[in-house]
């Protein structure tokens, strides 16, 4: 490739995946530095494909899966745990209590309350200040100011709080990555809904969404982080006696799954666009149905899920008498159900839709770069 011109050769590159140009890094000098262009990295992340791995939180680490889909029998296989040392405590094991994805980063919430911004794919770490602010019940999300040159990723920060006995505020703030610093925004905002405590919310298209619920009904609750401002969208059901779950089909799209309290079928919704401020068009992809195995089990409730559009199946973390990873096809095919031994009881695992990225993590110029070692 070093005949043809180089504007050829990094249009070429641009559309190779993550994960294989990311074995390329070390072999050409000229193409180490293209993959840490931000243009370049920009340019890529538009035009190279896709490719999801699915990652399972559980008992504060992050394992990345397997999963065979056919007729003749579908298959899981739970790979290595990840490690995650940091180097600031003697290269410790870093214990992950939440994470976060979006764009190729997870946002990490440890054990011991610190907070961390992870590239895998690059092996890139940045630690999060929290000036010895740390609220034990906030809330973080990963988002982006959709500048006209490139992303201006932020962290939203926010938490609840008492204003009287008898009314609950919300308090929240953002971090910028180039000062190393969080901006209050707006403090002790009253609050007239609930946001779903098992939901750890997802991103889409910048934004961060999660299911919050009124005295009346269910609903979308939005985070702009251009506008940094809270926002109401529907769902596709807004009754309280039903369960939903959020996730994300490739970055692409966003879905929410309901399950009635009484039912064991679950449908699947979808949507790729917000028609305006407070309007999204859903669409009814398909429904599956759960098994229950014996009188003796309960009925069994999705946790997280993912989907795989075109042949129609959903792999999911199910809550009943035990911690389970179903996988369930339209029409009851693909039906396979795996026990996840777990101990850190009464949190369940989760899925992680993790899509490799060349994104880099922004370093604050007086903070040192840290560095990880992953094998995907």
């Amino acid at each position: 490739m070093s005949d043809l011109p180089p504007d050829l050769v990094e249009d070429i590159l641009s559309r190779v995946p993550a994960t294989s140009l990311k074995r390329l890094r070390f072999t050409c000098k000229q193409w180490n530095s293209l993959f840490k262009n931000r243009r370049f990295t920009e340019k890529h992340f538009c035009k190279a494909p896709k490719q999801s791995h699915v990652l399972l939180w559980k008992d504060y680490t992050v394992c990345p899966m397997s999963i065979n889909l056919n007729f003749s029998g579908s298959s899981i296989e739970f790979k290595s745990v990840l490690s995650l040392k940091d180097s600031h405590y003697n290269s410790e094991q870093v214990y992950i209590a939440k994470v976060f994805h979006y764009d190729g980063l997870l946002l990490c919430t440890t054990k011991d309350h610190r907070l961390l911004v992870w590239n895998p794919c690059l092996g890139e770490t940045r630690w999060i200040n929290f000036e010895n602010d740390y609220k034990p019940y906030s809330r973080f999300s990963l988002g982006y100011k959709n500048n006209k040159s490139c992303r201006s990723y932020k962290i939203l920060r926010f938490w609840t709080s008492y204003l009287t006995p008898n009314h609950i505020g919300l308090r929240y703030n953002i971090y910028e990555f180039t000062t190393d610093s969080w901006r209050v925004l707006i403090d002790k905002v009253s609050l007239n809904y609930f946001l779903i405590e098992s939901e750890n919310g997802v991103s889409f298209k910048g934004n961060t969404y999660w299911l919050a619920l009124d005295e009346e009904t269910n609903f979308l609750l939005g985070f702009d982080f251009t506008m940094e401002r809270f926002k109401r969208l529907c769902l596709p059901s807004n009754k309280n006696c039903d369960t939903m779950v959020l996730s994300v089909v490739r970055e692409e799209k966003l879905s929410v799954s309901h399950q009635n309290f009484c039912s064991s079928k679950m449908d699947i919704w979808m949507t790729n666009r917000i028609d305006s401020e407070t309007a999204m068009s859903w669409k009814k992809y398909f429904s599956v149905e759960f098994k229950i195995l014996s009188m003796c089990h309960s009925l069994p409730f999705c946790n997280s899920f993912l989907i795989d559009e075109e042949k129609k199946i959903v792999i999911s973390t199910v809550r009943g008498n035990e911690n389970m990873v179903n996988i369930i096809g339209a029409y009851n095919a693909y039906y396979a159900d795996v026990p996840v031994e777990s101990t850190n009881w009464p949190c369940s695992p989760y899925f992680v839709s993790y899509v490799p990225s060349l994104v880099q993590i922004q370093q604050c110029k007086s903070k040192e770069n840290n560095k990880t070692s992953l094998e995907m």
